[in-house]
């Protein structure tokens, strides 16, 4: 049986949800919305973003038969240099007619700010236009990228660029202390355009079923951009986010008790990141755990992270803020990802979504990796399987099996 899309019908002026059971128009018109993106006012939480100013940079083929794709999108400037970009991954010969799953990658590279003064946080690192090789990498990692790649079901491929490096929460608001040549307030987009390029590859190649797929901090915004196009009415098929996730209790306890060192977390840097995402996603309802446990967040969620990641602090023992229940000492990797993962399990053995503690070690550190499902290593915590990767592309099938 030929699997139904979930999506929307395009016209030229509007993005419309369409029914789940009927099949998706595409191919007609790839405008979007002209308003978004052109005022420095955010735009609401559940709107399309604008597509129409998306123009073909690059192609290149591999020697393994694959096309890949760049398109830059004119709408939505980088916050230093640049446009976002984009790459649209298909395998040479494939027909844009056909209807296939989409595999949405969405890089990491932290969370940035401008100062007072206009210096940009770490020299303005990810804040610049990215190219066709790292994106198309990132179609092209070892581990989880490269299953997929090669999977039966026959993905394509779309990896998004993060060069507001706002965590994909950016909805035309506008960058304190980031100004361009003329004077003029830049803003940040990375909702926005990543939503843009989704909406433009599923007009532009029929497609049945989509994921976003996240490490780091395009982890942190699979949720943001999933719970965006939910609220649009264009949900995709599952969230995988791998090493990265909000939890507000967690950075007040690790900074209190002097767990470790981190840019990221504190008032200071909150004052200064929180204005460059949307609004919606500031509220501390926002927070994954809290999405799920609530029922705001219907898209299934792969939940993975790696023990002793040092990024959340390794596994240094820390005394955890559970949600509703006394503290409990924990590592704080594991402290971090706690409440979601109770949010998970919470849904008891009908819930469609899973949550994947791991142990995958690079180096003399044990579970040190961040990130895992980039690498193909295995994962020791004998509470899973060593080839855990595979858990996940089985889990993924079953999200395909849920729009059959």
């Amino acid at each position: 049986m030929e699997r139904v899309a979930k999506g929307v019908v395009m016209s030229s002026n509007s993005l419309v949800p369409a029914r789940r059971g009927l099949k998706r128009t595409v191919g007609l018109i790839t405008v979007g919305v002209l308003a978004l993106g052109l005022s420095a006012c955010e735009a609401p939480f559940d709107s399309p973003a604008n597509s129409s100013q998306i123009v073909k940079v690059e192609e290149s083929v591999t020697s393994d038969g694959w096309k890949y794709e760049l398109f830059r999108n004119l709408a939505f400037p980088c916050s230093l240099e640049g446009y976002q970009t984009f790459v649209i991954a298909s395998k040479l010969g494939d027909s844009a007619s056909t209807s296939r799953p989409l595999w949405v990658r969405m890089r990491g590279g932290g969370s940035g700010w401008f100062e007072a003064d206009g210096t940009p946080f770490q020299g303005g690192e990810n804040m610049t236009e990215d190219g066709m090789t790292i994106l198309r990498s990132q179609l092209r990692q070892p581990g989880l990228s490269t299953r997929i790649r090669n999977h039966p079901a026959g993905f394509r491929g779309l990896a998004v660029s993060m060069c507001n490096r706002d965590t994909y929460g950016g909805a035309n608001n506008p960058d304190p202390n980031n100004f361009d040549a003329n004077g003029k307030q830049r803003t940040t987009n990375g909702l926005l355009a990543t939503k843009a390029a989704i909406q433009f590859t599923l007009v532009r190649h029929a497609t049945s079923d989509f994921f976003l797929a996240g490490g780091s901090a395009g982890s942190a915004g699979t949720y943001h951009v999933g719970w965006s196009l939910e609220e649009q009415g264009l949900a995709p098929a599952g969230i995988v986010a791998d090493g990265g996730i909000r939890n507000d209790a967690w950075e007040t306890a690790r900074l209190a008790q002097g767990i470790c060192n981190s840019p990221y977390g504190s008032p200071e840097w909150e004052a200064k990141f929180s204005p460059r995402v949307h609004s919606q996603l500031r509220a501390p309802a926002a927070q994954p755990h809290l999405l799920v446990a609530s029922g705001q967040l219907t898209v299934p969620v792969m939940q993975v992270w790696t023990h002793g990641d040092a990024t959340t602090c390794a596994d240094v023992p820390m005394s955890c803020p559970i949600p509703g229940a006394p503290s409990v000492t924990m590592g704080a990797s594991d402290c971090k990802n706690e409440p979601l993962r109770a949010a998970i399990v919470a849904q008891g053995p009908s819930g469609r979504s899973k949550s994947l503690g791991v142990c995958v070690t690079n180096g003399a550190t044990p579970c040190n990796v961040h990130v895992s499902t980039r690498m193909e290593l295995p994962n020791t915590d004998p509470a899973l399987p060593a080839d855990y990767l595979s858990l996940i592309t089985d889990w993924v099938e079953d999200r395909l099996a849920d729009g059959s």
